[in-house]
């Protein structure tokens, strides 16, 4: 064996494989950015990758069985070992394979850079990208205004589904609503390279519907049309203007599976009408922050299954409502007036309907990853969603529940390996990065998570749930000062006020002011004493995470509630043997520390350190 490896180094064969790896590696990197440079069909590349792994066993041979002479290119046996110029070979060999790893590596660097915060990054703009503004209400009657917002609303998400298009946000789009700004100018600040604008009147058995969409480098407009129809025919409107915006950005898309990507799910107008009632009124609360919006919501998703037991998307909207409801950390948990095991019986009636009537199988992993993580199955959800995000990679909601199951693990590489291309995502939607700041905090990436907030703070002043997730942030790294600043503003907002009542708790344990903590903390209590999760977060914050443990362990709560504070980097499972088992069945090694830096000081009678 020695000898035949000694005799392939020296007839270079080692050389010319490693050679023929680095090189094959950066001509398909080069190759990858070209042919999306090109728009070159998919197949391209991956013929371009198949000829270079069959011809890698013919250069090995090829160096085995032939040398390069002064002479030409000669059967190896034909060389006397004496004459042989393998070894000069071999030093050019080295000298190329070298530069081809500068190469290589120089273009790893450039490509996997580390974050950059948001507001210092350069973002490129990406041809086959869009954004969906608001459509006009043309109508005479000012409450067709959500018939407008949904339709809107339901255009983008059918667009979001193509997987080589890139989709502004419905918040982010929604920020022009009713403001006469220059379409260029949008475009720059969304970071797209496209704009779909329309409007839509409504009356009486007519439905008009126009959209037009503009090229944002020059206005040109690549696609417009009117749509004079019956209001039934809104369904067919709707898949229209997606398939041909989709077909003029020139997806990768064939017809069919284009028509059946962009497809709404049901045929029945009056329970899309409900949808889109539910699209429009979701996009309020997250905009507003009032969450009853929420319950509103819910109620029009249940008109739309009710009419069509078929519609999974509707299903898929009401199982988000009472995951939501399962989840007694979240904001807006509180408003179901059901029992535990009731908002479960509702999750799993919604999710399991919206699985089975799901005909994409692909969509349907997502229902199947978002089930996976409400039973705490926390390693399979992670895989469906992988499963799921390698069909569609820019679906933001799923990228973020995804590291949002991370986030429970603690899992800090897993996390920022998805990071850097959720900056990029979420950078124009509010509601994204409000759960990506959240998320990227509670895994330990604290610097990451103060770029973003700051970036957010500057862009959006004026949005509750993010103001709320970036005091914490800017507590959590030490700037005290500055958080008061968003304090103040989120104590006047409309903002729930057990959250208010938090947040006030934070900014005075950070400022040392033990007396106002433990007031604020009486008033929680007093106010919202149905809720052992505002209690136990108080506890943590006046720095006695003994007390709040117990807190949790005297409450009767069932693993399915317990598990809501696993996004806590200070909840010590350990304190519930049930728990921890069904974290240690998944094989997950999930780390803790004591209490958020920002905490009082502690009562060293009552505290018990924890090793991070």
């Amino acid at each position: 064996m020695g000898k035949l490896f000694s005799e392939l180094r020296r007839r270079n064969v080692v050389r010319v494989g490693v050679a023929y790896i680095v090189l094959g590696w950066v001509v398909l990197q080069v190759g990858d950015i070209l042919f999306d440079m090109f728009e070159t069909p998919e197949w391209v590349g991956k013929t371009l990758f198949g000829v270079l792994l069959l011809g890698f066993p013919f250069a090995c041979l090829f160096a085995w069985a032939f040398e390069l002479t002064p002479e030409g290119v000669k059967r190896t046996e034909e060389v006397d070992r004496s004459e042989s110029i393998t070894h000069s070979t071999g030093k050019k060999l080295n000298f190329v394979i070298m530069a081809a790893l500068v190469v290589a590596l120089g273009y790893f660097i450039w490509e996997r850079q580390g974050l950059v915060a948001p507001d210092s990054a350069e973002a490129t703009v990406v041809d086959k990208s869009i954004a969906v503004l608001p459509f006009v209400n043309m109508s005479s009657d000012e409450e067709q205004e959500w018939f407008a917002d949904g339709l809107t609303e339901e255009i983008l998400n059918s667009l979001a589904r193509t997987p080589d298009l890139l989709v502004a946000s419905r918040t982010s789009s929604f920020q022009y609503k009713g403001r006469n700004t220059d379409i260029s100018d949008i475009a720059d600040e969304l970071g797209v390279a496209h704009i779909l604008e329309g409007s839509v009147r409504r009356g009486g058995d007519r439905l008009r519907v126009t959209a037009q969409l503009i090229r944002a480098s020059d206005g040109f407009h690549l696609w417009s049309e009117t749509f004079d129809r019956e209001p039934k025919d809104v369904i067919e409107i709707q898949e229209n203007v997606a398939i041909e915006i989709a077909n003029a950005l020139k997806t990768a898309m064939d017809p069919e599976a284009l028509r059946k990507m962009v497809s709404t799910g049901t045929a029945s107008v009056a329970a899309y009408e409900a949808y889109l009632e539910a699209l429009a009124l979701e996009g309020q609360t997250g905009a507003t922050g009032v969450v009853e919006g929420w319950e509103r919501a819910l109620e029009a998703h249940t008109r739309a299954v009710e009419i069509d037991p078929g519609f999974a998307l509707a299903h898929w909207g009401r199982a988000l409502y009472w995951g939501g409801q399962l989840n007694i950390t979240n904001i807006g948990a509180e408003l179901s007036d059901y029992s535990p095991e009731e908002d479960l019986v509702n999750y799993l009636e919604a999710i399991d309907a919206a699985i089975a009537t799901e005909d994409n199988a692909a969509l349907a992993l997502k229902f199947k990853a978002d089930k996976a993580n409400n039973e705490l199955r926390y390693a399979d959800a992670i895989e469906l969603y992988s499963a799921y995000l390698d069909e569609y990679p820019n679906d933001f909601e799923a990228q973020q529940m995804l590291i949002g199951v991370i986030a429970v693990t603690r899992d800090a590489e897993a996390a920022r390996d998805r990071l850097r291309r959720m900056v990029d995502f979420s950078r124009d939607d509010p509601l994204q990065l409000n759960a990506l700041i959240n998320n990227v905090l509670f895994v330990g990436l604290v610097d990451d998570a103060l770029a973003i907030a700051r970036d957010v703070i500057q862009r959006y002043p004026q949005h509750a749930f993010l103001q709320y997730q970036s005091h914490r942030v800017l507590l959590w790294a030490g700037h005290t000062e500055e958080a008061s600043q968003l304090a103040a503003s989120l104590k006047a907002s409309g903002f729930p006020e057990e959250n208010i009542i938090l947040v006030m708790l934070r900014q005075a344990c950070a400022e040392g002011d033990v007396a106002a903590a433990n007031e604020l903390l009486d008033r929680l209590v007093e106010v919202y004493t149905h809720d052992p999760s505002v209690h136990y977060i108080g506890l943590q914050i006046l720095g006695r995470p003994v007390e709040a443990h117990q807190l949790l362990a005297d409450s009767d709560l069932r693993n399915r509630e317990l598990a809501s504070f696993l996004n806590y980097p200070y909840f010590d499972h350990t304190y519930f043997p049930e728990l921890q088992a069904i974290l240690e069945r998944q094989f997950i090694d999930r780390p803790f520390m004591a209490g958020p830096p920002y905490a009082c000081p502690a009562d060293s009678e009552l505290v018990e350190e924890v090793s991070e």
